[in-house]
């Protein structure tokens, strides 16, 4: 638990500091594109375990080609869509390509599924930036990561019902009723005190029902990451963050809940 506690200050401290200190987004971009590209990593590493091929290279550079997309051309230049696009059939092309005969269906599919289920919700974070402010997407984050933190707390001391026994044993009915008050309960905290830097949509009542959505989505990414761990019988996804695991244990929640709020800023704040 120190180890745990540790590395999540340290996170934590990197994305107060370092936007504060590199010029121009580049700071929060650095995050991303480093933390993206770990969970890429993990993701290809599991589905690999499972018994299904993925090419590495090409779905890397299919990773990378939409992320640097989003952070070059701004929304109002290249819509993010056909970044996706383009994205989408440069790694159903070489995986055409590259592929052995006879193995194109087999490589194409998880290949294309790694790269877009930790594409997507990275590309969403640096348009949350672009298009709004940090402050709105630490939020999102924030309402994710700390309804972990408060499901971990909630089940280690009230924990007795498992919610999914068969994808993670440590999950319970009550830590995540811990984790969805501990979620509204930042969420609204963090919309008061930084009013000044949010929209003045995101009103405390709207901070304290999106945040159930948010917490929920994040907790069902968490539970799909299990259910990909489970399929490669590991039990960390790797072993590069101290007390957390990997990336991927990191960044499960975001894959989700991400993308949700992005989706719910658009059509209820703005």
């Amino acid at each position: 638990m120190k180890h745990r506690i540790l590395s999540t200050l340290v996170i934590w401290l990197m994305v107060i500091v370092l936007p504060g200190v590199l010029p121009y987004h580049i700071g929060e971009f650095l995050i991303i594109a480093v933390f993206g590209m770990g969970t890429l990593v993990e993701l290809i590493d599991l589905t690999r375990r499972a018994g299904r091929p993925v090419n590495q290279p090409i779905a890397m550079v299919g990773f990378a080609v939409l992320l640097l997309g989003v952070m070059v051309f701004k929304p109002v230049t290249l819509p993010p869509f056909s970044i996706l696009t383009i994205c989408f059939a440069g790694i159903i092309i070489a995986c055409l390509l590259l592929s052995p005969i006879g193995s194109f269906s087999d490589i194409a599919p998880p290949t294309l599924a790694t790269a877009l289920i930790v594409g997507i919700p990275m590309a969403t974070a640096v348009l949350l930036i672009q298009e709004h402010s940090l402050a709105l997407c630490v939020w999102v984050v924030a309402v994710a990561k700390f309804g972990d933190v408060g499901a971990l707390l909630f089940g280690m001391s009230f924990g007795k019902h498992h919610m999914a026994p068969a994808l993670s044993p440590k999950k319970t009915w009550e830590g995540l009723a811990g984790g969805v008050l501990t979620s509204v309960a930042v969420s609204v905290a963090y919309a008061w005190f930084f009013r000044d830097y949010l929209p003045e949509g995101l009103t405390l009542l709207h901070a304290g029902w999106m945040a159930l959505p948010i917490v929920i989505c994040g907790v069902l990414a968490d539970l799909a990451e299990s259910a990909y761990k489970r399929e490669a019988k590991v039990k960390d996804s790797g072993n590069s963050i101290p007390g957390i695991g990997g990336f991927l244990d990191l960044t499960d929640s975001f894959l989700l809940a991400i993308p949700v709020g992005y989706f719910l800023i658009w059509v209820f704040v703005y």
